[in-house]
C-alpha cells in the first residue's frame, strides 16, 4: 500500500516506535501485555492529541466494546481478523486528510 509499517509486541515499544517514527496511524491491540490498549490510547491522546489515528484491534466487537474504545480515545475499532480493505480505507483517509482533502 506504499506505507512503512512497524510491528512491536508491547505497549512500551509501541510508545517508543510511535515517537521515533513520527507515526500517523497506530493499530493497538486491546489485550497487549503490560499496559492494555485502552490505557495506551489515553496516553497517546495526552501526548499527541489528534495527530495520530488510533485504531483498536480486538477479538471483541460488541457495541459495548466499541463504546469503551471510543471513550479511551480510539478513532476506530476493528475486529480480528482485520480485513486488508479496512486498513487500506483508513490509510486513504489519513492521506486525504494530510493533503487537505478532508477525512
Amino acid at each position: 500500500m506504499g506505507c512503512a509499517a512497524t510491528f512491536v509486541v508491547d505497549s512500551k515499544k509501541a510508545m517508543d516506535a510511535a515517537a521515533a517514527l513520527d507515526a500517523e496511524i497506530c493499530f493497538l491491540d486491546i489485550g497487549m501485555p503490560g499496559i492494555d490498549g485502552y490505557e495506551l490510547a489515553r496516553t497517546f491522546r495526552k501526548r499527541y492529541g489528534e495527530r495520530i489515528l488510533l485504531v483498536a484491534v480486538s477479538a471483541y466487537g460488541s457495541p459495548q466494546h466499541r463504546h469503551k474504545s471510543r471513550e479511551a480515545g480510539f478513532d476506530a475499532h476493528v475486529q480480528k481478523p482485520v480485513d486488508a480493505k479496512i486498513v487500506e480505507s483508513m490509510l486513504a483517509t489519513v492521506l486525504a486528510s494530510r493533503l487537505g482533502r478532508g477525512p
